[in-house]
């Protein structure tokens, strides 16, 4: 028989999302305004990770578009993607140096989780950051917003 836990509030803790450093913010601002799209771009989402494990120290800094839930409809249900581009020039210009960038064309394995994406390693207000932007969500973020078929609008869910 599962033990109860006599804290409440322990499993709250151990939920919490790590809260980014300021800076991460910011740079996460100024990549994001290198997205461009013919229509209101979902939601941006955003994966971190500090990598201790190599010297220096490296940010890992994920970037995704969500996708879109639609309700109604034919195509009740389903998740569709939005379409952008990423002006290059505007993104590396967010960094204060860039050691190197590159363009992953395919999923490369079967344990791929990014998939095709964009990458820029560099410096950002003097930390080691390798920053990617997917070309689609990961798949274990759901949906950051819903289009009401029956209405024709969108609603920001995150």
């Amino acid at each position: 028989m599962p033990r109860e836990d006599s804290d409440p509030n322990r499993g709250e803790a151990e939920i919490r999302e790590p809260q980014p450093p300021k800076w991460l913010g910011a740079l996460a601002t100024l990549a994001a305004q290198a997205f461009h799209s013919q229509s209101p771009l979902a939601p941006v989402g955003c994966h971190f990770h500090k990598n201790d494990e190599v010297a220096p120290a490296q940010w890992e800094v994920t970037l995704f578009v969500s996708s879109t839930e639609v309700y109604g409809g034919a195509r009740d249900g389903q998740c569709v993607f939005s379409c952008f581009m990423i002006d290059l020039r505007d993104l590396m210009e967010a960094f204060d140096v860039v050691e190197s960038c590159y363009w992953q064309a395919q999923t490369l394995t079967d344990d791929d989780q990014l998939g095709p994406h964009v990458g820029v390693e560099g410096l950002f207000q003097g930390h080691s950051v390798w920053l990617r932007i997917t070309a689609q969500p990961p798949s274990e973020f759901e949906s950051g917003r819903v289009f009401d078929q029956a209405t024709n609008e969108l609603q920001n869910l995150w």
